[in-house]
């Protein structure tokens, strides 16, 4: 798993992750369980996808802040 984005907010990570999803890229949030928990330990949620689908997931996230 290799770290493609970083989120302050769990609101935009949950975003990010249902778009991969929704592109049938599986993905990863990291630290979103201690950031629920104990946010001034965390930096932000990681949002990790398989190092195979890096590229592919960047460049859809990318499109898809594009568009907005």
């Amino acid at each position: 798993m290799v770290t493609i984005r970083e989120f302050g907010e769990m609101s935009e990570a949950l975003l990010a992750q249902g778009c991969l999803q929704s592109a049938g890229i599986e993905s990863f949030l990291a630290d979103a369980n201690l950031a629920r928990l104990e946010w001034v330990v965390t930096r932000g949620i990681r949002l990790q996808v398989d190092a195979d689908d890096a590229e592919a997931a960047v460049s859809l996230l990318e499109n898809a802040a594009l568009e907005q």
